[in-house]
């Protein structure tokens, strides 16, 4: 027992501060491996050693934090055992097929590491060799209940990792081989059936996502800050152009960033300062023609995005005009997800990507 506590507790450990789960309502498959052991051996039984297993599992998410999953698997748990003190030991094996149905909460649906709750239900499958009592049937049904702890360990969008620790309990007391019950491990609510933990490791593939979620921010706090200093004029083009402008081709320097918030094309309040430093530059050089270039990170189809980007463009352009900027002077273009400025493999790259670049149009 003070292993299986030991376990659940480094599943609570280095909880991280980055966001993940993005998808108030989506499908996942998950499979892996599980670590199971008898916990209420009866009369002169014991655990044994040799027991292990593996499950697959369909997921449903209702919102970030509630999902239904069910759960299938296998396992084989041995259960070792003597007549009299002093009698060789001989071994009991279960092998176990059952389906659960599971009810999960998460704590921290917006981080990209998440500890849940669940607890659940389901049917089972026993199939017993080498009983303890020998007139126990070799195979039979029954139910078991369940409840345990867990967390998910976010890899990218689209993958999870899963650790999680439960505890059981079957309607009968026959699946250690013995058909005794143990007064020191009486199952749920009291009851005569046997028990036995689990531990499961395994990859969870969210392979269909749904809305997108309105409850996790995904512009983490420390990446505000970066949003100027990124969107800074970029001077050498310039004195380039002032001087040598006849004579040197440039290649599309990108003069300022202007960021936005994960889904929206309204101005963020520190955009404003940028633009009108845009404003103020454009109406120096007034013969430098531009070209504003609209983008969005990677949530969301293709079709969406482009919409979204073009959404963009036009609140800056429409900005810049009302400030003075002759319209003639300005080309516009959206790309959706297609050119990102970072890789969409985390939640700041992500909101880098979120932009309209004001460029030179060559």
């Amino acid at each position: 027992m003070k292993k299986l506590y030991f376990i659940i507790g480094l599943l609570f450990i280095n909880i991280q501060l980055s966001y993940s789960q993005t998808y108030s309502d989506k499908w996942a498959f998950g499979i892996g491996a599980t670590y199971p052991r008898f916990f209420s051996v009866s009369g002169t039984d014991f655990s044994g050693n040799e027991n292990y297993g593996g499950y697959f599992s369909i997921e449903y998410f209702f919102n970030e934090q509630v999902s239904l999953r069910l759960l299938n698997n296998y396992l084989r748990l041995e259960s070792n055992y003597y007549r009299f003190p002093g009698d060789q030991v001989q071994s009991h094996f279960l092998n176990q097929f059952s389906s659960n149905l599971d009810v999960i909460y998460e704590f921290l649906p917006c981080r990209s590491v998440s500890p849940y709750l669940l607890f659940g239900g389901g049917v089972t499958f026993f199939k017993n060799e080498k009983s303890f009592n020998p007139d126990l049937d070799d195979d039979f049904f029954g139910y078991q209940m369940n409840f345990g702890v867990g967390v998910r360990w976010g890899l990218s969008e689209s993958f999870a990792l899963k650790t999680e620790a439960t505890y059981h309990t079957a309607s009968n007391n026959k699946i250690d081989g013995n058909d005794r019950f143990n007064e020191n491990f009486k199952g749920f609510f009291g009851g005569n059936g046997d028990t036995y933990g689990r531990i499961d490791f395994g990859l969870l593939w969210y392979f269909s996502k749904g809305e997108v979620s309105n409850i996790c921010d995904r512009c983490p706090e420390g990446v505000r800050e970066f949003y100027y200093r990124d969107s800074i004029i970029v001077k050498e083009p310039f004195e380039v152009i002032r001087y040598q402008k006849d004579t040197v081709k440039v290649k599309e320097p990108v003069l300022f960033n202007v960021h936005f918030d994960f889904d929206k094309y309204s101005l963020r309040p520190e955009s404003y300062p940028i633009l009108d430093q845009a404003v103020k530059t454009l109406n120096e050089f007034k013969d430098v023609q531009v070209i504003i270039s609209g983008h969005t990170d990677s949530f969301g189809s293709d079709e969406y995005n482009e919409k979204l980007s073009r959404q963009r463009v036009e609140t800056v352009y429409n900005y810049l005009v009302s400030k003075g900027v002759n319209p003639n002077r300005i080309s516009k273009g959206w790309f959706g997800e297609k050119q990102p400025l970072r890789s969409n493999d985390n939640d700041i790259n992500r909101a880098f990507n979120r932009r309209v670049e004001i460029k030179i149009s060559n």
